[in-house]
């Protein structure tokens, strides 16, 4: 098929390549002058995994253009992939998209053949009815389903894995004006993925609440683990991996995001808890349950913080460990390490971190308040209490005997995913999340 992607930011990069790399004719748009030069050099400018090596084998179907006349007149499907940053209420703006409709408009008036105008990025319910129709027809003086096709189209990803995501997702969603730009947009994704996934078509404003709720229902699962794993604390003798891995070998249930440890964070879960209360207050209606996701996400944080409080004292050293808000990335939005470190700091601790991916990010958002170690090891030398965060891969190969030799006389080691419960520490006193030590 021959399709454009208007914005290559992280996620409209990667939906870019691997279409192409599925032998789709693709054409990438972006304002950007460092994207737009490193592309136009066959360079990668985005740091996910994965996409480097995508990008390698896409040139011969990828092109890069900052003409959007070109853009619209040499493709058949625009994918619009652009930011929709939360307003102080709550509500993601559609600024950003609607600029890009005032854009295309003029092209999409001109063309004599039916153009698909495809929004991925994620939107506030009632968007595509009761905005982006009325917009599109007044700017092109087109019927919408009848002369072009409407599609709102949302991705299921996380970075670091965005590549694998995309081309392996468990379900497609695509909320469509008319059949036609259904059926389109499903076969693009049929010829795309490689998982064979559930394609779910529906109304657009069916497909904004689906994408919305979605992710809502998964950060339910992860304060539900939470929340038990903060019971379990209480308990002698209770395991929350024990519990969560039999509640989640019911079909009814499942596995994914039921573990407890950290909180969800990131630049899409909390913003998307917060639009989706938004949005039922607007229609009347109350988001209760989302409501008390929210405050056992925030409580997390204070729980970890006074488990340390209670093993350490004022002015001690402390190593954390895995600052990103999730593994393979070195993104700290709302990252709940970070959140940590920076209440530990304000109230007398020395904290230094280590991470093998975030570390710059941190120096950005905390500077000198804390220390930083690019060496593991170095990072646990003399310190009084270990901290275990984001649980990078790495530090599932940590040498205790190691670290009994260099932590100090007593250190504690709390440990946020109980990778450790099983090892041996000597003179070091551990504390694992969600056990009943």
């Amino acid at each position: 098929m021959n399709i454009s992607v208007i914005g290559l930011g992280k996620l409209g990069l990667c939906t870019a390549t691997c279409f192409a790399v599925k032998k789709h004719n693709v054409i990438g748009f972006d304002k950007n002058d460092y994207i737009i030069n490193n592309l136009k050099e066959k360079k990668c400018p985005i740091d996910e995994n994965d996409l480097p090596e995508l990008l390698e084998n896409s040139w011969d179907k990828l092109k890069i253009s900052t003409d959007i006349e070109y853009v619209i007149n040499n493709s058949d499907i625009t994918l619009i992939i652009v930011p929709t940053p939360s307003n102080p209420d709550g509500r993601f703006t559609n600024a950003y998209v609607e600029n890009v409709f005032e854009e295309i408009a003029p092209y999409i008036k001109k063309k004599s053949s039916f153009h698909i105008i495809d929004v991925v990025s994620t939107v506030m319910p009632g968007s595509s009815e009761k905005i982006f129709k009325p917009l599109l027809e007044k700017l092109t003086g087109k019927t919408c389903g009848k002369d072009f096709g409407l599609v709102y189209n949302p991705e299921f990803i996380a970075l670091g894995s965005v590549i694998r995501n995309f081309l392996n997702p468990d379900m497609v969603l695509i909320g469509a004006s008319d059949e036609y730009s259904a059926q389109q947009v499903k076969n693009l994704y049929e010829e795309s993925c490689e998982s064979n996934p559930y394609i779910a078509t529906m109304s657009l404003t069916n497909a904004e609440i689906t994408k919305i709720s979605l992710n809502c229902y998964v950060t339910m699962k992860i304060s539900f683990a939470n929340e038990l794993a903060s019971i379990c604390e209480k308990i002698p003798g209770a395991d929350v991996d024990e519990i969560t891995n039999a509640i989640g070998a019911d079909t009814r249930v499942g596995k994914k995001y039921l573990k407890g440890g950290l909180g969800f964070g990131g630049p899409c879960f909390p913003r998307d808890n917060i639009a989706f209360q938004a949005f039922a207050n607007e229609y009347g209606a109350e988001a209760r349950l989302g409501k008390q996701v929210v405050n056992i996400n925030n409580d997390v944080v204070e729980r970890i913080y006074n488990i340390i409080v209670e093993k350490v004292k004022t002015g001690q050293k402390i190593a954390m460990l895995g600052m990103s808000y999730k593994v393979g990335t070195h993104i700290i939005e709302e990252s709940q390490s970070v959140m940590i470190a920076d209440k530990l700091v304000k109230n007398g601790y020395k904290v230094i971190i280590h991470d093998p991916q975030a570390s710059e990010s941190v120096k950005d958002k905390l500077g000198t308040l804390v220390e930083y170690s690019e060496d593991v090891y170095e990072a646990m030398e003399g310190t009084d209490a270990i901290v275990f965060l984001t649980n990078w891969e790495e530090y599932n190969k940590i040498d205790w005997n190691k670290v009994n030799e260099i932590a100090a006389e007593n250190a504690v080691i709390i440990d946020s995913w109980r990778t450790y419960k099983e090892a041996k520490f000597n003179r070091l006193r551990y504390v694992g999340l969600g056990l009943g030590n």
